[in-house]
This record gives structure tokens, C-alpha cells and sequence, in this order.
């Protein structure tokens, strides 16, 4: 009971994490749902089908299958830089 000081205020523990970071993810994820809402939008309006030129063959495919393997290959890219930064 010596150590004490009286004119300090008592120490709390959080128990729960920061404001800043709840906000920082909910608009992430706001943000997640919005770029995917309009990807599908996207996506649906274009069925067309179209040539893609892989390095050797060219086949035709429907040109949301493009836009979903574009994206897809996109988000996987962008996932492992911000891995690689976060070490």
C-alpha cells in the first residue's frame, strides 16, 4: 500500500480495442461491398463474347468470365503486396 499515490489516477485496462481500428475496418468492408456490387453489375451487362489471346491459342469466351478472372487475379496480386508490406 506505500506505493501508492494518492494524487495519481488508478490505471484501467481496455478491454476493448481502439474506436479508430472498428471504423477503419467497417469502412473497408463497405468499401469491399460497393467494388463487388459493382463488379457484378458490371459483369452481368457485359455477356458478350469476345476473343482472348492467350500467348499461344486464342479462344472466344463470354466476356464476364474475362471480368471475373481479371478481378479475381486482381484481388489475389493486391492481397500479397499488402502481405509482403505488412512483414
Amino acid at each position: 500500500m506505500a506505493d501508492l499515490d494518492p494524487g495519481r489516477p488508478p490505471q484501467t485496462t481496455r478491454t476493448a480495442p481502439p474506436v479508430k481500428k472498428q471504423r477503419a475496418v467497417a469502412s473497408k468492408t463497405v468499401a469491399a461491398v460497393a467494388v463487388a456490387f459493382l463488379l457484378i453489375a458490371f459483369g452481368v451487362a457485359n455477356d458478350d463474347r469476345v476473343a482472348v489471346d492467350y500467348l499461344v491459342v486464342t479462344r472466344t469466351s463470354p466476356l464476364i468470365l474475362v471480368i471475373a478472372v481479371s478481378a479475381l487475379l486482381g484481388a489475389l496480386i493486391g492481397a500479397l503486396i499488402a502481405r509482403r508490406r505488412r512483414r
